[in-house]
């Protein structure tokens, strides 16, 4: 396996490790809630991204979902309970 020809100097080693260094995180307010939020994520905390609800919103759906399906029955009882009219 070959070997390096000749030594990098300090400065050949430093400019290239100046890219190395950790830059810090960009922390965002989310506009809905005010809670913490990385730049390009969604909400961890209320699940909306750019005005959107884009994570657990599939909750509130389910939800309302049920509710329609015990009203719908309920309709159903109460139609064939009424007494006929002869």
């Amino acid at each position: 396996m070959p070997l390096p020809a000749f030594r990098n100097s300090r400065s050949k080693v430093r400019r290239r490790r100046s890219h190395d260094a950790l830059k810090p995180i960009a922390i965002g307010v989310c506009k809905v809630c005010g809670a913490d939020q990385l730049s390009h994520h969604a909400c961890a905390k209320c699940g909306k991204y750019n005005g959107r609800q884009v994570k657990g919103g599939m909750e509130e759906v389910e939800k309302k979902l049920i509710k329609k399906a015990k009203k719908e029955k309920a309709k159903k009882v109460v139609k064939e309970e009424a007494p006929k009219a002869e």
